[in-house]
């Protein structure tokens, strides 16, 4: 073995070994077959072979030396080009010891370091900063940092060993440049224009075009906005994105200014306005911004929303009362469109929002009796093992009708003929899933946002056959398909005022309301309204007046409203939770108690009669373990705005969230937060 391991490297390869052991037989066997013409020829085989042996064992031995000082010599080659790549690529390189000692560093770095005197000093020591950035990110990737006045893509390998810093403060600045370069697109709309200008001379309509034209022009310059007038109400603006930073720093005092301003001249105007950004294409950009303005004008006007494709929009104004702009046409025509609906479905289902209160149960019975006066077949969802006191009342009460019909119609009963009972318009979301076909119709009331309707699976299944009446302010959340029919207008009481603007188109003879579905509709439109004392218009007390017409009962009335003793035990409990800050009252529901919903937002709502208070909000555990908000105001302070910071809605002066928490303090921080950003940015 140590004679084997003295042997040169390539007689070491076996595939040489075998070319040997070939050789060898080859030479023997020629040594034999050269016995056969005599000695001295087989002595001089022997001599060739061993010449030849030689002269191969040579060349081969010099080949391997030429060949291991070339590759030695493009080792070196190599290994100096590496250096000097190290040595000169735009990329920072730093090696250090396992004590974080400072070995070697690529001219790159040094000339960004400018110390040429750190090799040997421990990095710690030399830079505390990127000591500290580079223990943050050992073997964690690239990461973008903040260092020496400039950005870096930082790298760091074999256990903080190895540190690769690319410079890239120029890409950032490219990219700011191109960020401070990208447009905007805005829209404005001038609310209640045409209202205003209805009885004004041509003088004043001159004066009121020159007084928005002039205001919004100074405000355009001032922002270095191009802004042009497209009509007497509509202007469109376009902007750099640092401007739109700068507008939304200001929080659109434009707003105000127009509002307040027009108010004293008489003439009550104010701005919605719709922004969007960060699409490349043009004509997206403007449907987008289109968009935005009809999400303005939808959730009730005097107000800015911001929305790109990817983001959530962010709303801005919005602290006033939507002035009133229906007319009598527009529900006229919605009724007609709802007609020729009805006409081509087989059946109609109704749902109101979870958990549905008394506005949402009547729009939902008036709606039936429109289905039944045009002979459909039709039925209202509802989870009757989760409803309030006083619309359990009203299903019980329905019932009693139906069945009361139902026994007159027994009596009346002649030989022969078939009887053909009144049926009960309530079944649950399970039923109707089995009962609904592609011919029918859904029609949701009382509520314009998917994620709280009380018949979630079946919006899925007719999303595409899909009514909506609704009072609320749009958010920005979205059904999967456009309704066919959109009927939401922010300026009712109550979507039971709607439906019952729209049941008086309806030749009502063949089929009438009934005493309880009139007074659940006048219910509905008095809880809405706080007992006619809120959001009451002309419009609201006319459909009141039709509906007491129709049969509509107070006493009835009164005795659905009725409490009992332990909810006003539970009313009672929560005002002594009350804390009022400033003129924002506040009450904190123990963490082990769940609430009824209901008895909270009676509770919100009489908060509200406590002197100076502005706001009240009623945190509390709910049956289905969620926590929810109730919130309400004098409309001094617009809490719809606050809830929308949490993932709720609703109007200015009501509004409601729900949470999925089990911790009420934790939902009370968000509360506090959302205030602030709402409040504490206009204070």
């Amino acid at each position: 073995m140590k004679k084997y391991s003295r042997l040169p490297a390539f007689i070491k390869n076996y595939r040489v070994i075998y070319l040997i052991v070939v050789f060898a037989l080859l030479a023997i066997s020629g040594f034999i077959f050269a016995l056969h013409f005599g000695l001295i020829i087989a002595i001089a085989w022997l001599v060739v072979v061993a010449l030849a042996s030689l002269l191969i064992y040579s060349l081969v031995n010099s080949l391997g030396i030429d060949f291991q000082t070339y590759m030695t010599n493009l080792n070196g080659r190599v290994s100096i080009s590496q250096t000097s790549a190290l040595d000169q690529m735009p990329i920072g390189v730093m090696l250090l010891n396992s004590d974080s000692d400072i070995e070697w560093v690529n001219e790159n770095l040094m000339n960004v370091i400018g110390d040429h005197s750190i090799i040997g000093k421990n990095l710690k020591q030399a830079d505390s900063v990127l000591y500290e950035l580079v223990q943050a990110n050992k073997d964690s990737g690239s990461t973008e940092i903040d260092w020496r006045d400039g950005k870096f893509s930082l790298q760091v390998q074999h256990d903080g060993q190895t540190i690769y810093l690319l410079d890239l403060t120029d890409v950032s600045k490219y990219q700011l440049f191109y960020e401070r370069d990208r447009l905007f697109y805005g829209l404005i709309s001038v609310d209640n224009y045409e209202e205003v200008i209805q009885d004004a001379t041509d003088s004043e309509s001159s004066r009121l075009i020159a007084f928005i034209s002039g205001r919004l022009d100074g405000w355009s310059k001032k922002y270095h906005l191009f802004l042009k007038r497209m009509s007497a109400d509509r202007y469109l603006f376009f902007g750099r994105l640092p401007d739109l930073k700068s507008l939304e720093d200001d929080r659109f005092s434009i707003l105000d200014e127009v509002r307040e301003e027009s108010l004293k001249q008489n003439m009550p105007l104010s701005l919605s306005v719709g922004i969007a950004f960060g699409v490349s294409d043009l004509n997206d950009l403007a449907e987008l911004a289109h968009r935005n303005l009809d999400l303005a004008l939808g959730r009730g006007g005097d107000q800015v929303v911001i929305r790109n494709n990817d983001n959530p929009a962010l709303y801005f104004g919005g602290t006033s009362n939507p002035m009133a702009k229906r007319t009598r046409v527009r529900a006229r025509m919605i009724d007609q469109a709802l007609s020729d609906l009805f006409a081509n479905a087989d059946s109609v289902f109704i749902s109101g929002h979870q958990n549905p209160d008394m506005d949402a149960l009547g729009a939902a019975l008036g709606v039936w009796r429109m289905s039944r006066l045009h002979d459909l077949t039709a039925y209202i969802v509802i989870d009757e093992q989760n409803l309030q006191r006083d619309v359990q009342l009203v299903v019980e009460k329905i019932k009693e009708e139906v069945a009361t019909s139902n026994n007159k119609l027994k009596q009346q009963l002649a030989d022969g003929q078939t009887l053909k009972l009144v049926e009960v318009p309530f079944i649950s979301e399970k039923k109707a899933l089995t009962l609904a076909s592609e011919q029918s119709l859904l029609v949701l009331v009382d509520h314009s946002r998917p994620s709280i309707s009380a018949a979630g699976q079946l919006l899925d299944k007719l999303k595409s056959s899909l009514v909506v009446i609704d009072h609320h302010r749009i958010a920005d959340e979205g059904f999967k398909e456009k309704p066919i029919l959109f009927y939401v207008e922010q300026y009712a009481s109550s979507t039971s005022e709607l439906v019952t603007e729209l049941l008086g188109y309806e030749d009502r003879r063949k089929s009438p309301l009934t005493k309880v579905e009139a007074t659940a509709l006048l219910g509905g439109i008095q809880l809405d309204t706080k007992g006619f004392t809120a959001h009451s218009g002309s419009r609201t007390f006319d459909a009141a007046s039709f509906l007491r017409a129709a049969g509509a009962d107070a006493q009835l009335l009164s005795s659905f409203g009725k409490e009992s003793k332990e909810d006003l035990l539970v009313k009672s409990h929560l005002f002594e939770l009350m804390v009022l800050d400033h003129n924002i009252a506040t009450v904190v529901g123990e963490n082990d108690v769940f609430y009824n919903p209901v008895l909270a937002a009676q509770a919100a709502d009489e908060l509200l009669k406590i002197q100076g208070v502005a706001a009240s909000f009623v945190i509390t555990r709910r049956p289905d373990e969620k926590v929810g908000i109730s919130a309400r105001s004098d409309n001094s302070i617009n809490v719809q705005l606050i809830m929308e910071k949490i993932g709720g809605g609703g109007s200015l002066a009501n509004a409601a969230a729900q949470i999925v928490s089990d911790d009420v303090k934790k939902v009370e921080t968000m509360l506090q937060d959302a205030i602030f950003q709402v409040i504490g940015h206009k204070e």
